[in-house]
């Protein structure tokens, strides 16, 4: 069992350390890099049928041009 924990924990280090490598690398080669400052929002006890609306600030901190292909509401 400490044998599981240990293999899945280097995994999640590994995973982690190689997302952080290709940020970098994407960054300081001219890529576009997306930055949004909070993915979820929490409208809070709504009455059924109320019409909502947030709006998500989306920032582009690369280098290059941020092409947003499409977006959906969750």
């Amino acid at each position: 069992m400490k044998l599981r924990k240990l293999i899945v924990l280097f995994s999640m280090v590994l995973a982690g350390a190689v997302a952080t490598t290709a940020q970098e690398k994407s960054v300081s080669s001219g890529e576009p890099k997306l930055a949004i400052d909070s993915f979820t929002h929490d409208f809070g006890e709504v009455k059924s049928g109320t019409p909502l609306e947030f709006t998500f600030i989306v920032k582009n901190q690369g280098k290059a041009d941020l092409l947003i292909k499409s977006v959906a509401p969750g």
